[in-house]
């Protein structure tokens, strides 16, 4: 069989069958599988199924139906790789739900951000880059910093109380910070 016609028919197929196909099946794993294995997994498929490799073919029809297969799996990948929404996606499962709904992520995201450690209270993917960066520079005792990471993170999650309370800390922090080093004299203090 020609290659073309046999990625064009697996795509639909695939596509035909998505509304069907748990998450798991979508990343060829099992429901028991490792969480190491899930990354791997996503990467294999999504090098399969990427939609470049597919859009030389100029069939705009077969196009559309590739990137609804990889937003279904880039959709899986992002639920199974975090281990908080991976265990409410299998209560899901076993009520029937082959999809994530919303309100089980909005769940999932609520028992992460319930948990105490800091560095799992960003919710949105931007904003948990300059999270991060907030809760770097606030280790390595730049506050002044961490209030530009934390009101960029802010921009992103407007809400996250966890924000709020260490851009207060980080502000506190970064008065006090410049009351030590402020030299109203402009004088040169070695």
């Amino acid at each position: 069989m020609d290659r073309t016609l046999a990625a064009t028919v697996e795509i639909q197929t695939i596509h035909e069958l998505l509304p069907e196909l748990d998450y798991y099946r979508i990343l060829g794993l099992e429901r028991d599988a490792p969480q190491e294995a899930i990354a791997p997994a996503f990467r294999g498929e999504s090098r399969r199924l990427h939609p470049d490799r597919f859009t030389s073919m100029g069939d705009a029809e077969l196009n559309a139906k590739v990137n609804e297969v990889f937003r279904t799996l880039r959709e899986a990948y992002a639920t199974l790789s975090d281990p908080d929404k991976r265990v409410v996606y299998d209560d899901e499962l076993l009520n029937g739900s082959s999809r994530m709904s919303d309100d089980a992520h909005a769940r999932a995201d609520q028992q992460r951000a319930a948990s105490n450690d800091p560095a799992e209270a960003a919710t949105n993917e931007k904003a948990a880059k300059y999270w991060k960066m907030a809760l770097k520079d606030l280790a390595e005792d730049n506050p002044k910093g961490a209030v530009m990471n934390i009101q960029f993170a802010m921009s992103f999650e407007p809400n996250n109380e966890v924000f709020k309370e260490y851009l207060v800390k980080a502000k506190t922090g970064a008065e006090e910070q410049h009351k030590k080093t402020y030299n109203p004299y402009k004088l040169r203090i070695s």
